[in-house]
């Protein structure tokens, strides 16, 4: 881990190994990759690896269901309920199942270029502060890393450990 003097770029405090999902992908599909690697959200890429969104735990809040999802999954599993109420309820399922990664992603992602210095990356989290991950990217937005106030914060930690 390099130390507080030689933070220089976005590049030394990024995760180039980024978990990304597809635009097709079911909505609960990509809920379930989110919540399994502890992420708050994910890029979404095309079959080139650019950049056409991000899907976050507040996206999925806001424009998917005011429930989290494995909750409602749950809930309806259990619920006793009569006919009508029964089928009200599954035809809602389908419809919460139907939802794609394109149907409640932000399709216009705050980004950082692969060149931001290490300055840039902080204020970009102290200006946006609900942000998070935000995506690296190159020229051509492809995505070649993820930074996360995590990320950010791991150098602090990695020089009061010692």
């Amino acid at each position: 881990m390099p130390n507080q003097q030689t933070l220089s770029t976005v590049q030394d405090v990024m995760n180039r190994e980024v978990v990304s999902i597809r635009p097709d992908m079911p909505l609960f599909e990509a809920h379930a990759i989110i919540t399994s690697h502890n992420f708050d959200g994910a890029p979404v890429v095309d079959s080139d690896n650019r950049l056409v969104g991000i899907l976050t735990e507040y996206d999925m809040l806001v424009k998917g269901s005011a429930l989290h999802l494995p909750t409602f999954q749950k809930v309806l599993t259990n619920l006793r309920l009569g006919r009508k109420e029964e089928d009200h309820l599954r035809a809602d399922m389908e419809e919460l199942r139907k939802l794609t990664v394109r149907d409640v992603m932000n399709p216009d992602p705050l980004t950082l270029p692969e060149t931001a210095s290490f300055e840039d990356v902080v204020k970009t989290f102290r200006e946006h502060h609900r942000v998070n991950p935000i995506p690296v990217i190159d020229q051509e937005r492809r995505v070649v890393g993820v930074v996360s106030r995590f990320d950010v914060l791991k150098p602090i930690q990695y020089v009061g450990s010692q």
